[in-house]
């Protein structure tokens, strides 16, 4: 094998390890926030994906604040022009009395 191939070789297997640590990041982050909110009692948003010429594309229930955060930074990607917001009217998962935070 001529010293090219073998590099080559060696530069497919580091990306290869690089791809393996990023996915494994990504899951151990997703993983984490899932946990995250699951401990802490937070309130439930209802979002209007409104795109431009004021038409509701979609509403989203249930969505927790990380949730929120997440739509917000990648809204432009999907041409959503506006998001309303709204607290849901939910039921406290310890104490089954209305969560009004």
């Amino acid at each position: 094998m001529s010293k090219i191939k073998i590099m080559g070789q060696a530069g497919k297997a580091v990306s290869y390890m690089f791809l393996g640590i990023n996915h494994t990041a990504r899951f151990a982050s997703n993983v984490a926030r899932s946990v995250g909110n699951g401990f802490t009692n937070k309130g439930l948003f209802q979002l209007d994906l409104v795109a431009k010429g004021g038409q509701i594309i979609k509403v989203l229930n249930n969505q927790t604040s990380s949730q929120v955060t997440d739509i917000l930074e990648q809204m432009d990607n999907f041409g959503i022009e506006q998001i309303c917001i709204n607290r849901e009217e939910v039921f406290s998962n310890d104490n089954n009395r209305r969560n009004n935070d």
